[in-house]
């Protein structure tokens, strides 16, 4: 441990702070550089709750928690304060949040609407998803000072709904399929409509999940990896 980690170990208390926030692809928009097949999408409402945050010791017990469930809309500018809970100062390198659904989405953990743009056309979605995950994370040089403050953020990452595949941390992100799910010609994209498309005929790698077996599926299964600590900082998931 470096000199000031010992001097601040076991030397009273400190404050953490929780803050979370979707970036600049969840507020403003995902452009069409970021898409394999150079389609776009612009959220207008990019819910979730979130609930179970905690800071934990090297035995993994937590020493913080921030009561209670939260609904955060991250197409709202800026990180959104989550909660701030005195704990011992010293330096962590586990956390934790879960997103699961709540009464306070009716019964959902997640709510998206947006707009996707594939080929010059546009494709409205609207979609809930009732996941539940628990992401166990590692904060980026978390340590907190006896009197004094950090923080940890539990990023967002909105394009994670638009990956070709499940397990390849070298996925491409891709709309043209949630488009040309669109069936009825409405330039509406339901979850229903997903769920008529197969994923084996896209094409998409679901690796070990062989029980994913339609887009609808493939994209609920995304839901789950949602979440990342300090930006792009690893968050393993329980399900």
């Amino acid at each position: 441990m470096t000199l000031l980690a010992l001097l601040l170990t076991g030397c009273g208390s400190g404050t953490w702070t929780v803050n979370t926030w979707g970036e600049a692809f969840i507020e403003d928009s995902i452009p069409a550089e970021v898409f394999e097949d150079g389609c776009s999408v612009t959220y207008d409402r990019f819910e979730v709750v979130m609930s179970d945050v905690a800071l934990l010791d090297g035995d993994g017990a937590d020493v913080g928690v921030v009561d209670g469930e939260q609904l955060f809309d991250l197409t709202k500018a800026g990180p959104q304060k989550v909660g701030s809970v005195d704990v011992p100062a010293t330096h962590y390198a586990s956390s934790r949040f879960s997103i699961a659904p709540s009464n306070l989405l009716d019964g959902h953990a997640i709510s998206v609407a947006g707009t996707l743009t594939c080929g010059g056309a546009d494709y409205a979605i609207d979609w809930v998803f009732d996941t539940e995950a628990t992401y166990n994370c590692e904060p980026a040089d978390l340590t907190i000072p006896a009197g004094g403050e950090d923080s940890t953020q539990y990023t967002i990452h909105g394009d994670h709904l638009f990956y070709d595949g499940l397990e390849n941390e070298d996925a491409a992100v891709r709309g043209q399929a949630v488009a040309d799910a669109d069936a009825d010609a409405d330039g509406a994209v339901t979850l229903a409509e997903l769920e008529a498309v197969s994923v084996a005929s896209l094409g998409y790698a679901v690796g070990q999940y062989s029980d994913v077996t339609t887009l609808a599926d493939f994209v609920g299964f995304l839901t789950q990896t949602l979440g990342h600590v300090d930006g792009e900082g690893h968050c393993q998931v329980d399900l």
